[in-house]
C-alpha cells in the first residue's frame, strides 16, 4: 500500500549568518518517514528535535533544503500558488497555543468560516451553514458565533480552532502539540474527541507530540526523533514493551505519564 504522505531525505536548514560564511544548519537531516491512509502517526522527541519545523515544513510554511515530500502522489516541495491551495484543503495543520492561532478581534463564527471563503466558491448563506453545522458537531453552541476568543476556555478554543481545520473536509491533519497548554481534564476531553473525528471522518492524524502518554493513547505507529533525525520507527505497543533505540529507553525512561 503506498503511503498518504511520503517524505524521503528531507533536509531543513537555517541560514548562520553570524559567522563570516553563510552556512545551513540543519535542523532536520536526511530524513524518511511515512504517514498511510487512516492511521495516526505519532512523532516524539524532547524540544529542540526538530518536530515543529518538520510540521511546517510538510504544511509550506517553511522550504526544505532538499529532500522530496509527497502527499497522496503530489510533490509538495517548491508547490505554490493554486496548485498548494488545492493541497491545503485536504491537509490541515492544528498549531500548538489555540487561542494564538485565532484572531482576537473577529468572532469565531466569522473564523470557521474563513477557509471555506478562501477554498471553496460556496455562497455566504451555505459557508455559514456549514460552518455551524461543523461548530455543532464539536459541541459549541450556536449561541457562541458571535463570541470573540478571549471569551473562550482553553477547550473551547481548541475546539473553534478543529471546527475551522475541519470545515474544508481534509483527509489528513497535522497537530502540533495540541493539548500540550490544556489542563489535563480538558486534554483527555480534546483527545477523545480527535479519536472520535478519526473514526467519524475517516480522516488519518500526523500526531507531534513530546508526550509519550498521549502517543500512546492515540497512535498505531510511533516515529523517535532526535536532533532531526527518526532513530526509530514501531507500531505502538512494539516500541513500549520492546523498544529498539537507545534514546527511545531513555524517554520511556524519563516519563510519569507511560
Amino acid at each position: 500500500m503506498s503511503p498518504l504522505l511520503s517524505i524521503q531525505g528531507l533536509r531543513v536548514g537555517y541560514a548562520n549568518r553570524a559567522s563570516r560564511h553563510t552556512r545551513s544548519n540543519l535542523v532536520i537531516d536526511d530524513m524518511d518517514l511515512e504517514v498511510f491512509e487512516g492511521e495516526t502517526l505519532a512523532v516524539v522527541g524532547e524540544s529542540g528535535a526538530g518536530k515543529s519545523t518538520l510540521a511546517e515544513a510538510i504544511i509550506g510554511l517553511i522550504q526544505p533544503t532538499d529532500g522530496s515530500i509527497r502527499f497522496d502522489g503530489t510533490e509538495l516541495v517548491g508547490l505554490r500558488g493554486r496548485n498548494r491551495r488545492r493541497i491545503r484543503s485536504r491537509m490541515q495543520m492544528v498549531a500548538q497555543n489555540p487561542l494564538l492561532a485565532l484572531n482576537p478581534r473577529r468572532p469565531i463564527g466569522n473564523q470557521v468560516e474563513e477557509p471555506l471563503l478562501v477554498h471553496t466558491r460556496l455562497k455566504r448563506v451555505q459557508r455559514r451553514l456549514r460552518a455551524d453545522e461543523m461548530m455543532a458537531a464539536l459541541d459549541l453552541s450556536p449561541a457562541m458565533r458571535d463570541r470573540l476568543p478571549h471569551e473562550l476556555s482553553g477547550g473551547q478554543a481548541q475546539r473553534v480552532v478543529l471546527a475551522r481545520a475541519l470545515v474544508l473536509e481534509p483527509s489528513m491533519m497535522i497537530f502540533d502539540e495540541p493539548t500540550s497548554s490544556l489542563d489535563v481534564s480538558v486534554q483527555a476531553g480534546v483527545l477523545n474527541l480527535l479519536q472520535q473525528l478519526k473514526a467519524d471522518r475517516s480522516l488519518t492524524y500526523l500526531f507531534i507530540t513530546h508526550d509519550l502518554g498521549v502517543a500512546r493513547h492515540l497512535a498505531d505507529r510511533i516515529a523517535v526523533m532526535r536532533f532531526g533525525e527518526i532513530v526509530e520507527k514501531q507500531a505502538t505497543r512494539a516500541l513500549f514493551e520492546a523498544p529498539q533505540h537507545s534514546y527511545t529507553c531513555t524517554l520511556l525512561g524519563s516519563s510519569l505519564t507511560v
